[in-house]
């Protein structure tokens, strides 16, 4: 009997000692501090939002004043009633968003406290077990000793002679089997209550890493939409400051801030016309750019072009809209995409930047780039740009986020929605730009018209890895999608949100990406080479091994590398396992070796196809970032 309890003894201490090492690893991933939600002030906040609303409640009144000073015997002209329509929409669309912005304040303030309880609930239950372990480490050793001096060796029975022997510092209450059986039941039962209680702590740490994760996610949503309201707010002012003049110096001043549709169409058509003939206007030295783009590794992509932004759920308006030329007197000569509101926007192929519109005035953002074999892409409904003329720019960079929404930066009077116009020539002749996209990667199949489609299947099957029998994650967000891929491949902390929120923080790189380069290298943690190490991430340029002091440093050791001096000029997948390495062997992710896990991969978690030349980064490389303090603009360092 006594043998027994001394093994169950043994095997509790062992898992308690266990609980304690997990417990503390637990900790230590989810106690990484989420400095956003730290400084982040509701009551402050939610005065902004006040301010805000007491700004435009101050337009609308002006806007009113203004309307009696337009009205005339004729009433209120045209011209004036059309652009009001559209500030009063922008004003209906800040009351609607102040709404929604509102309720956000109300759900980060909650967690905020529900933070705060959860936090105060760990720190009691670290407290108890702080004090309790020295007491079990103490009782345990006592009845250790105890057993030792009573027992015979084979722990059945009390040794007489070494109850005699021991009699001067055993109490005798103590010197009979049921007392010291029940002691050792009574520590069995501390141990359990001990491991119950670490078991409660490690529930108290994922809850609060998911409270951390979802007001997180809130936050961010709220600078989203509280940025969109200042740009409306400020759109409104402007527009406003015009009717202030008379009307002579409004009228030019009208003239040259608000471009019509008509006009952005004449521009792009003469800057086109004048590259096809190889006449430049530009302020750079356009034929030595020429030379410097001729110098990077020609572009051997299976497609002459590659979709700018991620994913395509909808095309809003194709190539020659009917509609569209009958409505503003110009052929639609692009494809209008569906994006939400400052998406991230790539280069569609190697190229010179040769034309940009971007400032705070009132009109439509745009970039143009000249590429070899004579094309030309444009891309329309930019809010935010981060290339400049005579940039020389990669497939799959990122020049800016997208528009589009009414009354935000430069989305002009036409944009009814945060969309992306992407615009192609040829050889000086505006095309489809399908013609040279890759129709797979669209989401939905049956959203594209019937010649599309069919150009879909045929794209689908061409693709250089077989995608016809891929399993494609079917669950409507991509954060479920991303919970069921590491629930299914993961282990231990691999699987956990926070976790790999935490490993791709402040770096800008896709964190679908990360999570596929470590399923790639060690399926997620199952095979780690070394101590909380993910296969071949822990190798240093030389080739040599390099041991991690946790699992979180492992997995953000991708996203480093992927932003360090080596590799920092990539953007696709494909350079990873191509350029800088002849062998193809970056990564896993190479079709020459038959290493396709990183495309199937993303596949499954995003949803749909991922092609060769998907671009992992999502913002610039905070490496490679120069910031404007005076203006707050954003700039990459040593571009080529």
């Amino acid at each position: 009997m006594i043998m027994k309890v001394k093994k169950i003894i043994s095997l509790w201490i062992v898992l308690g000692i266990l609980y304690l090492v997990l417990g503390t690893t637990s900790a230590q991933f989810s106690q990484t501090e989420d400095v956003t939600l730290s400084d982040f002030d509701v009551k402050t906040a939610t005065q902004n939002m006040q301010d805000l609303q007491s700004s435009v409640d101050d337009i609308t009144q002006e806007l009113y004043n203004m309307d009696a000073k337009e009205k005339t015997d004729a009433g209120i002209s045209d011209k004036y009633r059309e652009t009001r329509n559209e500030v009063v929409n922008v004003i209906n669309n800040i009351n609607k968003t102040t709404e929604n912005v509102g309720s956000m304040l109300k759900k980060i303030a909650i967690y905020k406290i529900q933070i705060a309880s959860a936090g105060e609930e760990l720190k009691a239950a670290r407290e108890w077990m702080v004090s309790t372990k020295d007491y079990l480490a103490d009782f345990a050793n006592f009845i250790y000793k105890l057993n030792n001096k009573l027992y015979t060796d084979n722990g059945s029975i009390i040794d007489d002679i070494k109850l005699i022997v021991n009699s001067d510092n055993i109490p005798r209450t103590l010197a009979n089997d049921y007392m010291v059986q029940s002691m050792i039941l009574q520590l069995n039962d501390l141990m359990g209550n001990f491991t119950a209680n670490e078991e409660k702590q490690i529930e108290i740490i994922k809850k609060l890493s998911r409270l951390k994760a979802e007001a997180g996610t809130q936050i961010k949503d709220f600078e989203v939409e509280l940025e969109k309201l200042q740009q409306k707010k400020n759109y409104l002012i402007q527009f406003l400051s015009l009717y202030k003049n008379d009307k002579i110096q409004r009228q030019i001043a009208i003239t040259n801030l608000f471009e019509s549709t008509k006009g952005v169409y004449d521009k792009m058509a003469s800057l086109v016309k004048d590259i096809s003939k190889w006449v430049y206007t530009s302020e750079f030295n356009m034929d030595k750019k020429i030379v410097d783009l001729n110098k990077i590794e020609k572009d051997t992509e299976a497609y002459a072009l590659a979709w700018p932004l991620y994913p395509i759920t909808e095309i809003q308006t194709y190539f020659g809209d009917e509609l569209y030329q009958k409505q503003y007197g110009v052929p639609h000569i692009g494809i209008q995409i569906k994006a939400i509101q400052w998406s991230p926007v790539y280069s569609a192929r190697d190229g010179i930047v040769y034309f940009v519109a971007d400032n705070d005035q009132i009109g439509i953002n745009r970039v143009m780039i000249a590429h070899a074999n004579g094309y030309i892409t444009a891309y329309q409904y930019m809010n935010k740009i981060f290339v400049k003329p005579g940039d020389i720019v990669r497939r799959g960079q990122l020049i800016g986020n997208s528009g589009g929404e009414p009354g935000t930066r430069w989305a002009g009077f036409v944009s009814k929605w945060p969309n992306l116009t992407f615009i192609t020539f040829k050889d000086g002749i505006a095309v489809d730009p399908f013609t040279f996209l890759d129709a797979s990667i669209v989401k939905e199949k049956t959203a594209l018209p019937d010649g599309y489609q069919i150009k879909y299947l045929r794209d689908k099957y061409a693709r250089p890895i077989d995608i016809t029998d891929l399993e494609i994650m079917t669950w409507p967000t991509l954060a479920l999608r991303e919970d069921q891929f590491l629930t299914r491949y993961g282990v231990g902390i691999y699987r956990e949100a926070a976790f790999r929120e935490d490993a791709a923080s402040n770096t800008s790189i896709d964190k679908d990406v990360m999570i596929c380069i470590a399923f790639a290298e060690s399926t997620l943690g199952r095979y780690l080479a070394t101590s909380n190490n993910i296969g071949n991430v822990g190798n240093d340029d030389s080739g040599n091994r390099i041991p991690f002091y946790s699992a979180l440093a492992g997995a953000r050791s991708i996203a480093l590398t992927l932003n360090n001096d080596f590799l920092w000029d990539y953007h696709t997948i494909k350079q990873l396992s191509r350029y800088g390495n002849k062998d193809g062997k970056i990564y896993a992710s190479s079709p020459i070796n038959r290493q396709t896990n990183v495309l199937k991969c993303l596949s499954q978690i995003k949803g749909y196809y991922i092609p060769e030349d998907f671009p992992f980064r999502t913002g610039l490389n905070p490496n490679k970032v120069k910031v404007d303090l005076a203006s707050g603009t954003e700039t990459i360092k040593n571009s080529p």
